[in-house]
């Protein structure tokens, strides 16, 4: 009897992956359903053609995006992980081919600073973009520089864990883009009363930007990013004087 393909929904539910030599290991860091269906709504209301990701792990996000575009023309899974092997045993596209994704799969086991710029260079195209990656600020503004520049205008950008400082850090700095604007946000964690009162009265005080720090005069609920994914919208190419700055 042909074993059933691979699922999204049966790999969160079997709660463990299974590597090429039939190890199985605890299913780990993994993207959540709910999440999954968010990110799958996103690809659907851009119906993207070209995705990509950065972070490929045990590939359950991956299935997400792969479940929505399979079966168009030209449907592409542009997937970045230099750790595929050995910290997740290349288990990611194994599950991949098991769904019977693998054909839709383009993958780089570098890291995203090398694959980026190329794909730039030959003039590569992708209307949706999920970086559930390293947490390193400077790093993801690298990544955010060149998806930005990747983005069909009214593709989509996310990215996971905005809790974490580095990537709230980024996602702050990311609302001052004239070019993007945030298009949806995934469980969302309202701001404590003390910190709307504190934030509120720290901001009337007179050149309070320059005197206290921009998270308690601008808190993340103030800019649309108190959740841990946030997703941005490019609305328009990037048109800044060059010597545009905002501080976040």
């Amino acid at each position: 009897m042909q074993e059933s393909a691979l699922t999204l929904e049966s790999l969160i539910a079997r709660g463990e992956v299974t590597d090429s030599e039939g190890q199985s290991l605890p299913l780990h860091s993994n993207t959540s359903l709910a999440q999954c269906r968010f990110l799958q709504g996103l690809v659907r209301q851009v119906d993207a053609t070209t995705c990509l990701e950065i972070g490929l792990a045990y590939g359950v996000s991956s299935l997400a995006i792969c479940e929505v575009i399979s079966g168009k023309d030209g449907a592409r899974l542009i997937s970045i992980d230099p750790l595929q092997q050995p910290a997740w045993h290349g288990v990611g596209l194994l599950n991949l081919d098991r769904a019977g994704f693998g054909n839709l799969v383009e993958f780089h086991e570098v890291p995203s600073f090398q694959v980026l710029p190329s794909l730039l260079e030959r003039n590569r195209r992708i209307q949706f973009a999920y970086v559930d990656s390293v947490k390193v600020f400077d790093t993801l503004l690298v990544d955010a520089f060149y998806l930005i520049k990747l983005l069909d205008i009214g593709g989509i950008l996310v990215f996971d864990d905005c809790d974490w400082p580095g990537v709230r850090k980024l996602a702050r700095y990311l609302t001052a883009m004239p070019h993007l604007e945030i298009a949806a946000t995934f469980n969302g964690a309202p701001v404590s009363r003390s910190r709307r009162i504190a934030s509120a009265l720290v901001s009337r005080i007179p050149g309070a930007r320059k005197l206290f720090d921009y998270e308690l005069v601008l808190p993340n609920n103030s800019l649309g990013i108190a959740a841990s994914c946030v997703a941005f919208r490019k609305i328009s190419e990037d048109v800044r004087e060059w010597d545009w700055f905002s501080p976040r």
